[in-house]
């Protein structure tokens, strides 16, 4: 106690009008003799000056345009699917060697775009220039930081014109030497070009060609948003609705593949989403990476799914997130058909690569799409069944090749387990036996649908035999007839079930 009465008898100092307490025994000072002038480096004010501009930067009129994140950066052939090779869109890739003859394509291209309204190029250019703040922020500031104002918006008026001329390509209300890029580009090289603008860093903010398409004003053309949804979906399927504008091509691409987005369920479906990015989801397959947290599955392949009376269906749209199970005494997995090209694997690639970056729809849709397949794919055998029954056209020409693509697309990635609760009803089924035995009954002994047939005519007479003797002998020949009827049809549906 008296330590501590000294402490603070030393410690106390009482200004009264300015001057030391009696107690101190000390002569104090004026307080601005103790004031240190502390001078803020240049190092200091630009630390200062990235926080204020990291801070505009989330506020970007336009959607951000993210790189491909440094955990995809090591794997292999990184360059081979994250990277054009032919002509590049965008700051990213600008300027690399082996791109420039793309480079000397652009002013031609921009120059056919605008030959039809004879528009001048300078007020394209004014109205980019004018929103070239919006444009920096839309990308890293390591890529838009070495190029100015000018030479930006002059990069962002020859790429958006020739992707522009390129999209226009597909609309059939414009004659075809309009829009013909062969005195220009190849048709190997336009084949790539097509699928190069679906990469991630390869992408254009849709504001830029919406200003560029708008003053160009092409009169009788269908408008800019048809024009891309007719270049993203060739085949004519139809795109659902989206409530929010798309922020670049490949975003665009992603929601044709997917269609609408299921409506959230209050909580929960935000539980699912901040689960995933907590860290909360598995390995794709967790029999092939060991035990992780989630839903265990005991069942590898479709072949073992056919063995548990497992039976495929295409859906009825071609929307990834049309994925459905329905078990009865059979189970029905009914997945939307998709077809199996050369660039399938940098498409899926680049929209995971898409998903996994912060400004990114947080659904996480196509890669809970990618790692259910995952889990179903191990082999051809496998590739094979899901051919068969319509749900994957393959135009690589080999199915152990398909197998091999999606093995490599799904290997590593995080599940998020969107569709968990397919699999765990998929479990359930698989879990009982009975419906194992008599899978294995059927795909042993009735290989043959005649087979099968012939069983079921067998059992028919039988029954019907029984049915006339019983009701022959009371006279009542009505309900003899109706049984008769209600079999029949009961055998009828297992025959074309069988025989499908």
């Amino acid at each position: 106690m008296e330590e501590q009465q000294e402490r603070r008898n030393v410690g106390e100092i009482e200004l009264e009008g300015g001057q030391p307490s009696r107690n101190s025994g000390q002569t104090g000072l004026d307080p601005e003799e103790h004031r240190i002038d502390v001078v803020i480096s240049p190092r200091v004010k630009i630390w200062i000056g990235s926080i204020e501009k990291a801070e505009a930067r989330t506020q970007s009129q336009w959607p951000r345009i993210p790189k491909v994140p440094h955990i995809l950066r090591g794997t292999q052939d990184f360059k081979k699917l994250y990277e054009p090779r032919v002509i590049s869109i965008g700051p990213y890739h600008h300027g690399k060697p082996h791109l420039h003859p793309g480079e000397m394509i652009k002013p031609l291209c921009a120059r056919t775009f605008l030959a039809d309204r004879n528009q001048d190029i300078e007020v394209l250019y004014k109205n980019i220039k004018s929103n070239i703040e919006a444009v920096r922020n839309c990308y890293d500031w390591s890529s838009t930081n070495e190029y100015d104002d000018e030479a930006l918006a002059w990069m962002m008026l020859l790429d958006g014109c020739f992707l522009l001329q390129f999209l226009r390509r597909t609309d059939d209300m414009i004659s075809p030497s309009t829009v013909d890029m062969s005195d220009v580009l190849r048709n190997h090289q336009i084949c790539f070009v097509e699928h190069y603008l679906f990469m991630l860093e390869n992408q254009l903010p849709f504001g830029v060609l919406k200003l560029i398409f708008e003053e160009a004003n092409f009169h009788g053309a269908l408008t800019m948003e048809e024009t891309t949804k007719i270049f993203i979906t060739p085949n004519g399927t139809q795109l659902e609705p989206e409530d929010k504008k798309p922020s670049h091509l490949l975003n665009l691409l992603r929601s044709a593949l997917l269609g609408r987005q299921p409506e959230k369920k209050g909580k929960s479906s935000h539980k699912k989403s901040s689960s995933f990015q907590e860290g909360k989801g598995g390995l794709c397959c967790r029999w092939k990476k060991g035990k992780q947290r989630g839903i265990w599955q005991s069942f590898r392949h479709i072949k073992e799914l056919k063995a548990a009376g497992i039976y495929l269906k295409p859906s009825r749209t071609c929307f990834l997130r049309d994925i459905s199970f329905k078990s009865y005494f059979f189970g029905y997995l009914k997945l939307p058909p998709i077809t199996i090209d050369d660039f399938t694997k940098t498409k899926f690639l680049n929209m995971v690569a898409y998903e996994m970056c912060p400004d990114a729809p947080d659904d996480y849709a196509v890669t809970s799409y990618v790692c259910f397949l995952y889990d179903f794919i191990d082999d051809a055998d496998d590739v094979k069944e899901l051919r068969s029954k319509h749900i994957l056209h393959n135009l690589l020409g080999s199915d152990e090749d398909v197998a091999h693509i999606f093995n490599e697309i799904g290997n590593g990635l995080v599940d998020p387990e969107i569709y968990g609760h397919a699999k765990a009803r998929i479990q359930k089924h698989y879990n009982k036996r009975v419906n194992t035995w008599i899978a294995e009954a059927l795909h042993g002994h009735f290989r043959s649908p005649w087979t099968f047939m012939a069983l079921i005519a067998a059992v028919l007479i039988l029954i019907l035999t029984g049915v006339q003797t019983y009701y022959a002998h009371r006279g009542n020949y009505i309900i003899y007839i109706y049984a008769s009827s209600i079999v029949i049809g009961i055998c009828f549906f297992l025959v074309r079930h069988f025989c499908d």
